[in-house]
């Protein structure tokens, strides 16, 4: 399905064209002029807002969201996401997924 996300900067949010690849994750690319010098373009987010991690591909992007997908329903806040995530003891199930398909902290 096609939506948008919406993409915090230190200049103000940017919102940009997504897909949502499972029901509440986002995969979004970062325009050219957010982190020029990043090679990780694409964003893996949670519909709330927070990416979870940046790839160099969106291929790496959806292998990581159908690994993630079936860990919790992304479809509820953000905070309530996390805690699930981490009192479901699923942080590194969660870690190991997104690293093991190529992301990297969406800041870098």
């Amino acid at each position: 399905m096609t939506t948008t996300y919406t993409i915090a900067t230190s200049t103000g949010p940017v919102t940009v064209a997504a897909v949502e690849p499972a029901p509440g994750l986002r995969i979004a690319k970062a325009p050219d002029d957010i982190s020029p010098l990043s090679e990780r373009r694409w964003l893996l987010a949670h519909h709330d807002g927070p990416a979870l991690a940046a790839f160099t591909t969106e291929a790496a992007a959806n292998t990581a969201a159908a690994a993630i997908a079936p860990l919790t329903d992304w479809t509820r806040s953000a905070m309530t996401t996390a805690n699930a995530i981490s009192l479901g003891g699923l942080a590194g199930q969660l870690m190991d997924a997104l690293t093991a398909a190529g992301g990297a902290h969406p800041n870098n």
